[in-house]
């Protein structure tokens, strides 16, 4: 069992190294959000046209965006509307100078999930 004098050293020392782990990145400026958003949303909308074919409307939502050694790592939202309704994705991606060097979808939106397993494509990491 965990006591107030056991606890308090704990918490201390986890935010002290979560300070540590933090400090080689740095948050992207908006010039590197705005570049990090267009190479991948360009990037996304290429997997997926592979599965579905898009009406031109999207929408890239950064949830994070880190400078770290030259590269700019980021994650994401990205929205497309297709002929039959909007679908989403969710990933990570690495984008060095002005393009994406590594993009890994984590989720789906169901419907994208069952276009892609209709096609044979497979989109998202498991």
């Amino acid at each position: 069992m965990l006591t107030a004098r056991k606890t308090l050293p704990a918490i201390a020392l986890s935010l002290g190294l979560g300070l540590f782990a933090t400090h080689a990145l740095a948050d992207c400026d908006d010039g590197q959000e705005d570049t990090v958003g267009k190479a991948v949303a360009a990037a996304a909308s290429g997997k997926i046209s592979a599965v579905v074919a898009g009406s031109g409307k999207q929408m890239i939502n950064l949830e994070t965006c880190d400078a770290a050694g030259g590269n700019l790592v980021a994650e994401f939202k990205y929205n497309l509307i297709g002929a039959d309704g909007l679908y989403w994705v969710e990933g990570k991606a690495k984008v060095v100078g002005k393009d994406v060097k590594e993009m890994t979808f984590t989720k789906l939106s169901p419907n994208l999930a069952s276009a892609s397993a209709a096609k044979g494509v497979k989109l998202a990491a498991n």
